[in-house]
């Protein structure tokens, strides 16, 4: 059933009102509501309704409308709309989907040189300024690997905007990529995380230090990212379990690089078990294979990667659940003391180790 007040609003020729409503319906995943507002004002021919379905199959719909990604509705709105940055910018982002790059590179271009602040308000999907069409040049260069382009194009962003969290990035993993100039990559990379304290941030810092072969510092980075990521599902933390195996075999501490290797391996074929193993995740196996055998060779047991990780945080809350338990039972107050006096030394710790993170950091 339609949302009760999507109808009024419509009823009440309340359209934009009802846009943005099944906007944030959409952002909630509320699809089926977002899709029968969305009809609805449609029908009305509200003009602003037409690249929100647009969207939804560049980002949410499985077959995005049989690999359309949206770019049909994108122009149907620049019809009545034609000098629309948002939505231009939107279409650049679909035929960036559909394998046009060169098309949606040029449509970036156009946008950058001609940037104008956007004609509508009544748009919903916005590129918030220039810099946005920047950073998705900027990245769509990164897919080609036009990596020296990338590189130049990055110090023309920086120019005018010095402090581009994703330029920033950018630039310190190309400089950690061609293994020269490290230190100015740390240098940039610790300027990145003062400004905020990104995964994508720590893994690059972590491949820094590896390339100046100071691997424990290197570890340090990995394991924050892998305790950052372990409750998530996210592919990414498979990089960090290898990369960290690699920096333990530098530092002789065999046993550990095995457990690291188990552990991405182990992960990559419940990867493979849902079908979604890509060609960087059978390759990644085939390098742990390769380290595991040398290791193997060597004589190192074959042992496992504990799942039970120890979480200080979790035992400062446990420990101090504790203390105000015993603090109304009837007990030896030797025993109330020592429970209390064992809060304080976890949650000293806990927050030590926090402290020392963000200054690592």
């Amino acid at each position: 059933m339609v949302n009760k007040k999507a109808i009024e609003l419509i009823n009440n020729k309340e359209y934009e009102k009802a846009n943005k409503l099944s906007f944030r319906l959409f952002q909630k995943k509320n699809l089926n509501d977002f899709l029968e507002i969305n009809d609805l004002l449609l029908k009305e021919n509200y003009i602003p309704a037409i690249p929100l379905r647009g969207y939804y199959y560049l980002i949410e719909d499985i077959t995005h409308d049989n690999q359309d990604y949206g770019e049909k509705y994108f122009n149907k709105y620049l019809e009545k709309r034609p000098d629309s940055i948002s939505i231009r910018f939107q279409k650049a982002v679909a035929l960036s989907a559909k394998g046009k790059e060169e098309e949606s590179k040029q449509i970036i271009e156009n946008l950058i040189e001609n940037y104008h602040e956007n004609p509508y308000n009544d748009e919903i999907i916005t590129c918030k300024s220039k810099e946005n069409l920047c950073e998705l040049k900027l990245i769509y260069l990164f897919e080609k690997e036009l990596k020296e382009e990338a590189l130049n194009y990055g110090e023309e962003i920086l120019k005018e905007y010095p402090n581009n969290m994703l330029t920033l990035l950018a630039k310190a993993k190309l400089l950690c990529e061609k293994n020269e100039n490290n230190e100015e990559a740390l240098e940039i990379i610790n300027r990145c995380l003062k400004i905020e304290k990104t995964i994508e941030g720590l893994l690059i810092k972590g491949d820094i230090y590896v390339n100046l072969k100071e691997y424990k510092k290197a570890i340090q980075c990995f394991d924050m990212g892998i305790n950052a990521l372990s409750k998530t599902e996210e592919p990414l933390i498979l990089e960090w379990y290898h990369k960290k195996a690699l920096a333990l075999i530098q530092l002789q501490e065999y046993n550990e690089a095995m457990k690291c290797l188990n552990r991405t391996m182990d992960i990559i074929l419940s990867i493979e078990i849902n079908n979604d193993l890509n060609e960087n995740g059978i390759k990644l196996l085939k390098d742990c294979e390769k380290e595991k055998q040398k290791l193997l060779n060597q004589g190192i047991a074959d042992v496992k990667y504990s799942k039970h990780n120890f979480d200080l945080n979790k035992l400062v809350y446990i420990m101090l659940a504790l203390a105000i338990i015993v603090r109304f039972l009837p007990v030896n107050s030797k025993i109330e003391l020592i429970v209390v006096m064992l809060f304080l030394i976890t949650a000293v710790a806990s927050l030590a180790k926090k402290i020392y993170e963000n200054n690592f950091i």
